[in-house]
């Protein structure tokens, strides 16, 4: 049949259509065959995985399939290799490995993720890729307004005696393999090499018992360095910095003067987003960390662990995801970090200025490492010290910063004092009644070489009787370390309502004691009920360097729901007392001055006074 000269046009434009339409039919069965499912796996197979064992060149190992476990944990599989190949021969599975890419007939099977302890030969479980891409994939990203450009770059506990009560955090590591006992093999998590610098090895191994908690092997390493951030997402990456399977990629967790990076390996790549790891992180569903190139400089061998010696090497977007079957990125967006500023000032003054993530589950046992680290970098590590340590941070929403200040005295170096300030910032992070989002955290630390410290040696009352409305002297005697007692003298009003016939009992004492009495008079004041209350709860705790004289009352109160009511009428009083609702409990009356001093405060005494 012969076409008219009018019709070839529409000849054309079929012919363009159909070819386009067998051209993405190929691509897309092309990209279907570069993925290998795991129904297609069988035993004996053999193919080969990528890593980086030097620098930043993607090098290829050796792999057998041995089996399929399925389903062994919910609704997940895993496929069993045997790894082989320089290094491999010599360390057997090595910390960083996590995400390396494994291939049969060049199709992609899925990620290196688990693995045995102690195990002689490099076999390790694979966390099929199709579980990953469901995973990871499917989940909605959260709207980012910002970009690489931008200035703006969820404890509990703290490690006290090697342990961490208190935490809410599920092991990724079982504590016989992290804590080199041979006898309980598991197959975990391969082990993330938490890459530090700026701090001593005796603050990383204070700290370790909390980080193997969180599946991470502390490794003192190379600082990260930026070569100038990106634009956007349509910058090009240099070589060295592009994250391809089998790359080195870091989770950022520290940037600046102290830096602490996760090491692990991209897995897939499929246009801006970056699978990697195929394991947890901390396992936090929504995840804002950001995600940078990484350089290794060696693999160190071991028995127990070996592991990948890396930095970070430039940012290039941002970690989003952190589920059980890996982490995921999107190259080009940026994380919010948390400046931070620390002071210390002793025999000599240094300031360290960082970046950290906010995350109210490490946030602060970041800056409890860092904070150790500073002291233990400029001031002597045996000897007598007083301690003046005072946090200030910048909540969203609240002009003034929360600040928690306190006075300590120690010996030796130990977490106690920065853990007691830490702590309660902690609380804030981690409270109940709404979410915190942090703007600034300044820490501000000042050494003493000196043996600040007094006692209560006694106190006396300038009359034995007092009547309503009296002004009472209290003279307090203090004894300072190897120095001369003195007086302090403390005047304290007795209120207008004081029952006659009644005895006061009058007491000088320190913080440890007073917040022991304030716990035994009035509980339910500092069991808050409200954000509100919280913040006023860790801003006045009591502090070592206050002497407290308090005057307990006859008259009693009662407490709701954190807030005190200590002037109740009789009958109010006693309804409220006999109510049957929550939330009330027992009030005493007392009249409380604190009075500051150069000293941390230890003892207590204590005198009756009758009222005429």
């Amino acid at each position: 049949m012969k076409l008219k000269s009018y019709q070839l046009p529409y000849v054309f434009v079929f012919l363009g259509v159909f070819s386009v339409f067998i051209s993405s039919s190929k691509t897309l069965s092309r990209a279907a065959e570069n993925i290998m499912n795991i129904d297609e796996i069988v035993p004996g197979m053999k193919g080969y995985g990528k890593t980086v064992f030097s620098g930043d060149r993607v090098e290829m190992f050796n792999v057998e399939v041995l089996g399929i476990l399925r389903n062994w944990e919910a609704k997940s599989n895993m496929i069993l290799i045997k790894m082989s190949g320089d290094p491999l021969e010599k360390s057997g599975i090595i910390a960083g490995m996590s995400g390396s890419p494994v291939y049969i007939d060049n199709r992609l099977i899925g990620a290196v993720a688990y693995g045995w302890s102690f195990a002689k030969e490099a076999i390790a479980g694979v966390t099929p890729i199709n579980e990953m891409k469901s995973t990871l994939l499917n989940i909605p990203t959260q709207e980012k307004d910002v970009s690489l450009t931008s200035a703006d770059w969820e404890l509990p506990s703290f490690p006290q005696n090697g342990t961490e009560p208190g935490s809410q955090v599920t092991p990724l590591m079982s504590q016989e393999l992290t804590q080199g006992s041979s006898g309980n093999m598991k197959l975990t998590p391969i082990l993330a090499p938490l890459v530090v610098s700026g701090v001593s090895g005796e603050v990383l191994q204070k700290m370790q018992p909390l980080f193997n908690t969180y599946g991470l092997y502390p490794v003192q390493g190379g600082s990260y360095v930026s070569v100038g951030p990106l634009s956007g997402k349509g910058d090009s990456l240099s070589e060295k910095d592009k994250l391809v399977p089998g790359a080195s990629v870091a989770a950022i967790l520290v940037k600046g003067d102290l830096s602490a990076a996760v090491v692990g390996t991209v897995t897939y790549v499929e246009g801006d987003n970056v699978l990697a790891f195929g394991h947890p992180f901390l396992q936090t569903g929504t995840a804002d960390l950001p995600m940078a190139s990484a350089y290794v400089y060696a693999i160190l061998t071991s028995q127990s662990n070996s592991v990948k010696m890396a930095s970070p090497r430039e940012i290039v977007g941002r970690i989003h995801q952190d589920r059980r079957a890996g982490i995921a990125g999107i190259l080009g967006e940026s994380s919010r970090m948390v400046p931070c500023r620390i002071e210390v000032e002793g025999s000599q003054s240094l300031v360290y200025d960082f970046e950290i993530i906010d995350n109210k589950l490490l946030t602060p046992s970041l800056v409890l490492m860092a904070a150790q680290s500073a002291v233990l970098s400029t001031e002597r590590r045996l000897g007598e010290k007083s301690v003046n340590i005072k946090l200030s941070a910048l909540i969203d929403g609240y002009e003034k910063p929360v600040v928690i200040e306190n006075v300590f005295y120690e010996l030796d170096p130990s977490w106690f004092p920065l853990n007691h300030i830490v702590q309660p910032f902690a609380m804030i992070l981690n409270n109940q009644f709404q979410k915190v989002r942090v703007n600034r955290i300044d820490l501000k630390i000042k050494v003493l070489d000196a043996r600040k410290t007094a006692y209560i040696e006694a106190i006396k009352v300038d009359k034995k009787q007092v009547k309503p409305g009296d002004t009472l002297q209290v003279d307090v005697r203090i004894k300072p370390f190897t120095g001369e007692s003195f007086y302090q003298t403390v005047l304290m009003q007795i209120p207008e309502d004081t029952l006659p016939g009644s005895t006061l009992n009058v007491t000088a004492c320190d913080a440890t004691y007073g917040q022991a009495l304030n716990m035994g008079r009035s509980a339910g004041k500092f069991l808050p009920t409200n954000f509100e209350q919280l913040l006023h709860y860790v801003e006045n705790m009591e502090r070592n360097n206050n002497l407290m004289v308090r005057v307990l009352l006859p008259k009693k109160g009662v407490t709701y729901k954190g807030e005190g009511f200590p002037s109740l009428p009789t009958s109010m009083l006693s309804i409220m007392s006999f109510s049957n609702q929550s939330g009330i409990g027992p009030l005493f009356d007392e009249v409380i001055s604190r009075i500051p001093t150069a000293y941390v405060v230890s003892g207590n005494q204590s005198i009756p006074v009758s009222v005429k």
